[in-house]
């Protein structure tokens, strides 16, 4: 992680900002060990391997679906065996990475200086993206081998971007401490999805960007069917209205929405006037 999220960061235990930065040791200007102290709680918690662990080194995987992400070779196999490719299989058409990052980076707009979040990142797909415009970027996933395949990944593009092992339902960033989060397919696999939209609203400044694709209910019988079983596993398939609904409880306000198949892309912000949604699939 680097020195210029510091102001940003609060305690992942009582939400005291700032925390105190202990003992560090820095490679090329970034702080690969030493720990974060909250002056308050005095919950201090560790910066390891470029990482900082704001739970502790505490596991949260609950459902099937993110176990599979506590093991090394998934993270390791996660872009180049499945993440190029997925929206073409999902969407019914051909949906190249390329097009997918160039409407993240439209959207979001990402301006250099500004922070910005990859939420629940995994390999870091989105945060690498940002970071090309020069924007300052965290990634935050409660895996450790997603977060340090993240970091690598990054590191080996030369790129500046600082990673945080924690929830999507607990992020230790300050109120209204960023100008956009985009979120990569994550939100169908977090559980508690409203936890953590509520996150994503809290943490964003006024005029705020939130960059969403996910994937929605299917139409087809065979489809349906699919879903149901990887349901068991605990991902969830929201309708597109269902999905709607759960950004307005949120109070996120969309921009515009695209529909094809079953992957959805929104492009929400915080603004409280009532915005046109363009709607396409």
């Amino acid at each position: 992680m680097y020195a210029d999220i510091l102001p940003a960061l609060r305690c992942p235990q009582c939400t005291h900002a700032p925390l105190t930065l202990l003992g560090p040791l820095e490679e090329g200007g970034e702080i690969v060990a030493g720990a974060l102290h909250c002056p308050a709680c005095r919950t201090q918690t560790a910066i390891l391997d470029g990482v900082w662990d704001a739970l502790n080194d505490q596991p949260v995987a609950h459902t099937p679906a993110q176990l599979t992400n506590y093991f090394p070779p998934t993270a390791r196999v996660y872009e180049p065996a499945w993440r190029w490719l997925a929206l073409t299989l999902l969407s019914g058409r051909r949906f190249p990475l390329r097009e997918e990052l160039l409407l993240l980076r439209e959207l979001m707009q990402p301006q250099p200086g500004q922070l910005y979040l990859d939420d629940a990142c995994s390999a870091g797909l989105y945060a690498r993206a940002l970071a090309q415009s020069g924007a300052v970027v965290v990634g935050i996933d409660h895996s450790f081998p997603f977060v340090r395949e993240a970091r690598r990944r990054a590191r080996q593009r030369g790129l500046r971007i600082s990673f945080m092992r924690a929830t999507a339902q607990a992020l230790p960033l300050a109120n209204g401490a960023l100008a956009g989060v985009g979120m990569g397919g994550s939100l169908n696999e977090l559980g508690d999805q409203a936890g953590a939209l509520a996150e994503v609203r809290r943490v964003m400044q006024p005029h705020g960007r939130f960059f969403c694709m996910n994937l929605v209910a299917a139409a087809s019988g065979w489809g349906r069917l699919l879903q149901r079983m990887l349901g068991t596993g605990g991902i969830e398939f929201p309708g597109i209205t269902e999905l709607n609904q759960q950004f307005a409880a949120a109070q996120l306000r969309p921009r515009a929405q695209w529909v094809w198949g079953v992957v959805a892309i929104t492009l929400l912000t915080t603004e409280n006037q009532a915005e046109h949604v363009a709607a396409h699939s």
